[in-house]
């Protein structure tokens, strides 16, 4: 009865969403009884079991009338609040749609069908090579070996896969020891010394994905071209389809009305998304103030998650303005390195007020955890066992006090609001998976905690994969049981708590992938429910498969993860000039095609746990190295000067791609650095060398370059151009255009534009003074070594 209940308001909205197309003054907007949270994000479909929970959805059901699915069979449970998509997956839809209706009124989550593909991965060993047992480790499986065994038959070991398009790293475990897979794949560097083993899985689609841009507007409509007519296209203003007719398509152009309900709110968006044959494009946003589209960055403010540039300094290692709460431990066995250096929230706030973020143009920072941590030092469970302090501030003995060193209450009050007078964010490293033991609420409620040791006699340390739920950091680090209800929500109310004394605007997540989604889940429904009205950014940290990084991003979860994945594409390419940069435009589509071509993801130049990128690039730790343990044997300095270089081509495809650009502290003038703590010294304002004068300008003109200029943040981005050494990105929004060209080679490059594509280069900004010369047809942009250029329309 409940399945033919769904179908008949199925029916009815077909008709209203008819009668609207052809009567303009029936009204089928209106955002006040929208039963949804907030603007949802496209849910992903698989091949396994589609079971949506709609309560990390819908705030209220009591005026829903009807729940359903467009594009074929599902079930609706109203007394769980799930639905469960039944179709076979060959037969699902690339765009579809979950729908709420109110009265009159229907409401839409999008559904995008994931482009998975069957794969297989041979091994042949020599003849005179005899293996017992061969797996595959990879970033399609978080490196767990155990988790894809291969079977040996007709002297060929094979394991089948079925995974998204996009390129891929592995290597075999043969026997227990690690090696690529010759001769079956390329190569590239792994970042630790070595190589690993490339696999590039091609779409499952039969025909290309259209391509779709924003062309022009006025106060009533907008025009989008494509550059061929999809037989799909979902607009949606808001939560609601904007109805469409395919047929008004005019030479690969169609019209949007702007819906009238627009003018009533200061802020929306619309969004686009087509298909072709089960083939999706990119997605488009459009954002709207009081109906019009929005075409300046002037008109954005730090409320525009999109507009965020960010900055992530360590407080103990940024700067030290208040001597009087320096109290580093007094411990002969505590190395300086892992020792408190004396930074403080003074110290940031300091910057703040004499210009250092203004002046480079940063709107959102980071900071590391300011929880209390312990007075004492601890001995590392990992060999060679050094003992450490909580300078980075991840060893929380309480979660609501600010660590004495880094400041108090007033300080963190004071920091905030003069951020916020800067129209500047500031996100806050919030530690949800586990506290120190000294922590009072793990002294009260030791049965929250995952077990330390296994079954099998081992200690639950540092088990990443196998145990990726419930493994612990470190022997004094208890990892909390999240499958407890009590947990959840009591950590969840701790990180409130930050939200309602200090106004922080967002969280940046330690941990994020060790913590099953529910907590996620609840955690965002809380924030949206008690600050409904407040615009707050999540982001996450996740090492692993982009498909498990994707997994604790939406409107539901989190907004974003830092994209290590990509990252680690672009440092091998930008420090390597053996580096194909193909495989970075490869990277690059896998990327935006799973998260969304406007999406929150972290782009980042470097982090506290990892080599910095200028030390990487200038091969100051040797290859098959411990990058640790090289920042203990000896001083990491930059040998080349070339690696500046490196590191400004870098930043300039961090600027221009879409997400949230995030600069790691020092970065902006190519500090180096081992692995961690070397990768983690204070900062340096004074004394810079020229090199180090020259990046930071760079990084201040990349950043003013893409704080004005608006298809750097909202435009579609298309790579026009992939070669070996050399790489062309396009953004456009509207008549709003940009071109980023990177030589990454040790020889000048000439690379082109063609005219009909670029237009009259006197109407662009040749940003970075690279000699242009205009030929019969092409525009002909000379690069020196290692450089770029961004042209960007005036």
């Amino acid at each position: 009865m409940l399945r033919t209940i769904n179908l008949l308001f199925a029916f009815q909205v077909l008709l209203i969403g008819f009668y609207s197309c052809n009567n303009k003054k029936a009204d089928i907007f209106d955002t006040e009884i929208d039963p949804l949270y907030t603007i949802t994000t496209p849910i992903f479909l698989n091949s396994t079991t589609n079971i949506i929970s709609l309560e990390n959805f819908i705030k209220d059901f009591k005026n829903i009338d009807s729940i359903y699915y467009s594009s074929g069979n599902y079930l609706y449970n109203s007394t769980q609040k799930t639905i469960e998509i039944t179709n076979d997956f060959n037969e699902i839809d690339a765009l579809s749609s979950i729908n709420i209706v109110v009265g009159n009124k229907t409401y839409s989550i999008v559904c995008r069908k994931s482009d998975k593909a069957n794969i297989t991965i041979n091994f042949i060993p020599k003849p005179s090579e005899k293996f017992v047992n061969v797996k595959i480790a990879g970033d399609f499986n978080d490196w767990d070996p155990d988790k894809t065994p291969m079977e040996f038959n007709d002297d060929c070991w094979k394991a089948n896969l079925r995974l998204d398009k996009g390129t891929y790293q592995y290597q075999l475990v043969v026997d227990g020891v690690w090696r690529n897979n010759h001769p079956e794949g390329d190569t590239v560097l792994n970042g630790i010394g070595g190589y690993n083993t490339l696999l590039s899985v091609q779409s499952q689609c039969k025909a290309s994905a259209p391509q779709i841009y924003t062309h022009s507007y006025n106060n009533q409509e907008i025009i989008i071209k494509t550059n061929y007519t999809p037989d799909k296209l979902l607009i949606l203003w808001q939560n609601q389809f904007i109805p469409i007719d395919l047929n008004n398509f005019d030479s690969n152009s169609y019209t949007i009305q702007i819906p009238e309900e627009a003018k009533k709110n200061q802020r929306s968006d619309i969004r686009i998304f087509s298909s072709y044959k089960g083939c999706q494009s990119n997605d488009l946003l459009i954002p709207l103030k009081n109906g019009k589209v929005i075409t300046s960055t002037q008109e954005l403010s730090r409320d525009d998650k999109h507009y965020n540039i960010m900055y992530f300094m360590l407080v103990d290692r940024f700067f030290n303005k208040c001597k009087e709460n320096d109290k580093p431990l007094h411990d002969n066995r505590l190395p300086n390195k892992s020792n408190y250096q004396g930074g403080d929230l003074q110290g940031i706030n300091h910057k703040l007020e004499t210009g250092y973020f203004e002046d480079l143009g940063i709107n959102c920072l980071w900071i590391s955890s300011i929880f209390q941590n312990p007075t004492t030092a601890f001995k590392e469970f990992s060999e060679p066992r050094r003992y450490s302090s909580g300078y980075h501030g991840y060893w929380p003995i309480s979660s609501v006090d600010i660590d004495i060193r880094f400041g108090n209450d007033s300080v963190f009050k004071n920091l905030i609001d003069n951020a916020h007078a800067q129209n500047t964010n500031i996100i806050l490293d919030f530690v949800a998976n586990h506290v120190h033991q000294d922590h009072p609420l793990y002294q009260s409620n030791k049965s929250w905690a995952t077990e330390l040791n296994l079954p099998d006699g081992r200690k639950n340390i540092r088990i990443w994969n196998e145990y990726r739920l419930t493994t612990w950091f470190d022997t004094f680090l208890p990892s909390w049981d999240f499958n407890n209800p009590e947990v959840t929500d009591t950590i969840s109310e701790l990180a409130l708590y930050w939200i309602k004394k200090f106004d922080v605007d967002g969280f940046r997540h330690d941990a994020t992938k060790h913590i099953p989604e529910v907590f996620w889940t609840n955690l965002t429904k809380k924030i949206q429910t008690n600050f409904s009205e407040k615009t707050f950014f999540q982001i996450g940290e996740t090492f692993g498969s982009r498909e498990l990084i994707n997994n604790y991003v939406g409107s539901d979860k989190l907004d974003g993860q830092f994209d290590f994945n990509l990252y680690f594409d672009v440092r091998n390419c930008f420090a390597d000039s053996l580096c194909d940069m193909q495989k970075l435009a490869q990277s690059l589509n896998s990327s935006l095609s799973l998260y969304g071509y406007n999406n929150l993801m972290g782009n980042i130049t470097g982090n506290h746990n990892i080599i910095r990128f200028i030390t990487y690039a200038d091969k100051s730790v040797l290859s098959g190295e411990d990058n640790k343990e090289a920042g203990w044997a000896r001083d990491i300095n930059v040998k080349n000067k070339l690696s500046y270089k490196k590191l400004q081509n870098l930043a300039a495809f961090t600027m221009s791609i879409p997400g949230i650009p995030c600069i790691y502290y020092g970065d902006e003038i190519g500090m180096p650095g081992a692995g961690d703590p070397d990768n983690r010294r204070m900062m340096i304002f004074d004394n810079l060398n020229p090199e180090q004068k020259e990046t930071f300008e760079i990084f201040k003109k990349l950043i003013s370059i893409r704080k004005n200029n608006i298809e750097l943040i909202y435009g579609a981005s298309f790579i026009i151009h992939e070669s070996k050494n050399a790489l062309v990105l396009k953004r456009q929004y509207f008549d709003k255009v940009s071109y980023l060209l990177i030589n990454q080679s040790a020889n000048t490059k000439e690379l082109t534009l063609n005219k009909n594509e670029l237009g009259i280069i006197n109407e662009y900004a040749i940003n970075f003074n690279s000699e242009i010369n205009e030929l019969s047809s092409n525009y002909q942009i000379i690069l020196a070594p290692y450089s770029f250029e961004l042209l960007t329309k005036n």
